[in-house]
């Protein structure tokens, strides 16, 4: 067996083995798997000429690596697989200088095993929440701003907007923002009266069933009801096209998120994913 970097010739056999394999570890993700070929580190499994397990973890944005997928064939045990994917992925990393934090949100027990093997930590889980569709109440304390439809222009700012609500590792990078921009059934910034972005939010629309996929409010402007307003907007458009529910995850610890969304009316749906992490330093 041999290991080695994922090429763009691999890409039809890749598609095929995602497809087939039960083994697979997928990060939620607006990105397809294999727009990854070409990124660092992605590597392969091969024996006899046949991939039989893969592991992407491409850095992306700068100092962040989310393990996007592990997929591991019926020939392979995941944990010889594993082993040997994720030193491969330690070799690709030394050769970054800087500080990396490689992340997982684990969907499944047998890859939380292996994560903490090999050093991952769990330091927070990803709790769901959903709101169950009625007309909204009316909210009397909006902020004076002006909730419209985002346009590609606004990127650059909610990119901006984007970096500097969040701390690693839930930064995402321009690329991700503009796939995430084009996937969304509704995308939506909130105007400050002298015209710039303050705050975004990015859903994701399924049958009868709307997904909050992300919401952003610049630290300046926080506790000041733009986030509120953002969701409220959502939620009369939810109302408005007639779907049922409309979902949305955060982290455990964030009593302020929390806070927001409980405000609005959703609620626990009971699933709670560990979020591991693993801190590679200089």
């Amino acid at each position: 067996m041999i290991v080695r970097p994922a090429l763009p010739e691999d890409r039809p056999y890749l598609a095929s083995f995602l497809y087939y394999e039960q083994v697979v570890h997928r990060h939620l993700d607006w990105r397809s798997l294999l727009d990854w070929i070409g990124y660092s580190p992605f590597g392969v499994l091969e024996e006899k000429g046949r991939i039989r397990a893969a592991l992407a973890c491409p850095i992306d944005p700068p100092e962040i690596a989310w393990i996007r997928i592990f997929a591991v064939g019926a020939q392979i045990s995941p944990r010889t697989a594993w082993q040997k994917l994720w030193r491969f992925a330690l070799e690709q990393f030394s050769a970054y200088f800087g500080p990396i934090i490689v992340g997982a949100i684990v969907l499944n027990r047998w890859f939380e095993h292996l994560l903490v093997e090999s050093g991952f930590e769990q330091r927070n889980e990803i709790v769901v929440l959903i709101w169950r569709v009625t007309e909204p109440k009316p909210d009397r304390k909006m902020p004076s701003l002006k909730v419209r439809q985002m346009t590609r222009k606004d990127l650059p700012q909610v990119e901006q907007v984007d970096h500097l609500a969040f701390s690693p590792p839930w930064r995402i990078s321009s690329k991700g923002l503009l796939a995430g921009y084009e996937q969304a059934a509704i995308a939506t910034v909130a105007e400050h009266p002298e015209g710039f972005v303050i705050g975004y939010q990015m859903s994701t629309v399924m049958n009868d069933s709307a997904h909050l996929a992300r919401l952003a409010v610049l630290p300046a402007y926080q506790n000041c009801g733009v986030g509120t307003a953002l969701v409220h907007a959502l939620q009369t458009y939810c109302f408005r096209i007639g779907l049922r529910s409309l979902t949305v995850n955060t982290q455990g610890d964030n009593l302020v998120s929390l806070h927001l969304y409980s405000k609005l009316d959703f609620h626990p749906t009971g699933e709670k994913y560990p979020l591991f992490l693993f801190e590679r330093r200089n």
